[in-house]
């Protein structure tokens, strides 16, 4: 197995460097690879939206197709399986509200 080496500048992480290993009884190369491991696993389940670039006037249409046909569907959930901005979306929504066209969770 190849070894690897990175030098790292660790001024700026210092203390919380130090409370890890102070906590944990772990070396600070220990500290920083189960900081890694971590934040791999964190990363893992994620996935990134990339973000349309829509007129307001597109974007409503696309989320009352959406939303056609669904007893109950979340700002997040129209905003990530459109690919829409969760600003945008809001906006939206608070229009078809205005316009009766959906109702908010009580």
């Amino acid at each position: 197995m190849q070894r690897y080496v990175y030098p790292v500048d660790l001024t700026e992480v210092e203390k919380e460097l130090k409370l890890i290993t102070e906590k944990l009884k772990v070396s600070k190369a220990e500290a920083i690879r189960e900081a890694i491991r971590h934040l791999a696993e964190e990363l893992r389940g994620l996935e990134v939206v990339e973000i349309r670039d829509v007129s307001k006037d597109q974007a409503k249409k696309e989320i009352i197709g959406f939303i056609k046909g669904k007893d109950r569907v979340w700002a997040d959930e129209i905003a990530d399986s459109l690919r829409l901005d969760l600003t945008l979306v809001n906006d939206i929504l608070m229009e078809l509200w205005e316009e009766g066209y959906v109702e908010p969770e009580d």
